[in-house]
């Protein structure tokens, strides 16, 4: 065991530094902050020009007075509707015809108008490209109503109605926003997590066909143990991972504290947060040591990078059901699915960190984490395994499609 630990530090130490100080690494932590960076300013310039652009427009031809009426109810309700608001009202002088003067509204090109109301409050008609049961005209009808009904108290001789005050007192927390907060956590590190492997792991597909192609894999085979060769390659992708991670990390710190200072407040989780935080590095790595030692030892009997490309797909593609596996057992994380979920070894770190989020109970961590090491463990066993009885020893290149193999030899 010690020999194996040993031998994989050698491995470990030779693939990281092989790997972080390249030029390419370099381009490879850039990327995704370019990428990013590029996506949340033409995000945020887009939506701005949308709520610009895309804000309905309604015409209202009506005197003054009608006018008048329905954009004070306009601004009274208008909060209720929240941050899109109602459409724009714009009042346009009633013509000698108005069927004409509302055609030539609604076909004026630089107003873009999308809809035109008519007859005032009294006999309210409105055209335009708008749905029968839409909320255009459901915000008209609500405007209109509630304009007529001001009209009728004031005729009555009743002042106009005062708005509601609504007393409020504001706690802190209640269980429902609890509830809903450590969900939100819980959903958030799992994503995260997620995220981060499908970016990183898949990386560990090809790891060993360069090495295949030029036979160093058979100086180091014949050196040193293959499982200590595996768990060695493990250590050294995770250790680039870190790096990568803590690069993105602190990236994505300054820019929030630049930008958005008051945004980094998220909901407290039930372990509290630095314990959660603790318990998402364990996660991730528990996850990445696993489904790496798996990608590993897929990618390991691939003889050419085409067949790593093939088996790209159906692997993200099991990410992506492990990942719906774990979602679904965020809320009921104490029933059947739950506790299958958290077993289950693929799902189990995603499962674990949403139950972290949820439950201040600690000690089902000790074990799951227990648990992940024993199948790391496995997973590299079996790995190395199938490497060297179909490589290592059948000297046929290893290619994971055996079908393929039959049709050449044939």
């Amino acid at each position: 065991m010690r020999n194996i630990a040993a031998s994989a530090l050698v491995i470990a130490r030779r693939d990281f530094v092989v790997t972080v100080f390249t030029k390419t690494f370099l381009l490879f932590l850039l990327g995704p902050l370019l990428i990013i960076g590029i996506s949340i300013l033409f995000g945020n310039l887009g939506e701005r020009m949308a709520q610009q652009d895309l804000k309905p427009t309604v015409a209202v031809i009506a005197s003054e007075a009608d006018f008048a009426a329905i954009a004070t109810i306009k601004k009274r309700v208008e909060p209720a509707f929240g941050e899109r608001g109602m459409a724009e009202l714009v009042r346009y002088e009633p013509d000698y015809v108005i069927d004409a003067q509302a055609r030539d509204l609604l076909g004026a090109r630089d107003k873009r108008i999308l809809a035109v109301l008519t007859g005032g409050i009294d006999r309210p008609r409105l055209i335009g490209a708008v749905s029968d049961t839409g909320s255009i005209r459901g915000q008209l009808t609500l405007l209109i109503e509630e304009a007529r009904h001001q009209r009728a108290l004031a005729g009555a001789g009743v002042r106009s109605a005062l708005p509601a005050e609504i007393e409020f007192v504001k706690v802190e927390e209640s269980a429902g926003s609890i509830a809903s907060a450590r969900a939100l956590t819980a959903r958030s590190g799992q994503l995260l997590i997620f995220m981060l492997t499908v970016l990183l792991a898949g990386m560990l597909l090809s790891n060993l066909v360069e090495e295949k192609t030029n036979k160093v894999i058979e100086v180091l085979a014949a050196a040193l143990p293959v499982d200590a060769i595996f768990l060695g390659k493990l250590i050294a992708m995770l250790g680039v991972s870190v790096v990568g991670i803590a690069v993105w990390a602190s990236a994505a710190a300054a820019g929030m504290a630049l930008w958005s200072p008051g945004s980094m407040n998220m909901p407290e989780p039930a372990v509290g947060g630095p314990l959660f935080v603790l318990l998402v590095t364990l996660y991730f790595a528990a996850n990445y040591l696993i489904l790496g030692a798996l990608f590993l030892g897929i990618g390991s009997q691939a003889s050419s990078v085409r067949e790593v490309q093939t088996l790209s797909m159906p692997v993200t593609l099991g990410q992506v059901l492990v990942f719906l596996l774990a979602s679904f057992a965020v809320g009921p994380y104490n029933s059947l699915l739950g506790i299958g979920a958290a077993v289950f070894p693929l799902s189990s770190p995603l499962a674990m960190v949403a139950r972290a989020a949820q439950t201040p109970e600690l000690w089902p961590h000790l074990l799951a984490l227990l648990w992940q090491a024993l199948w790391v463990w496995l997973v590299v066993k079996l790995s190395a395994s199938l490497f060297r009885s179909n490589v290592l020893k059948s000297g046929s290149g290893g290619s994971a499609m055996p079908w393929r193999r039959r049709s050449t030899e044939g």
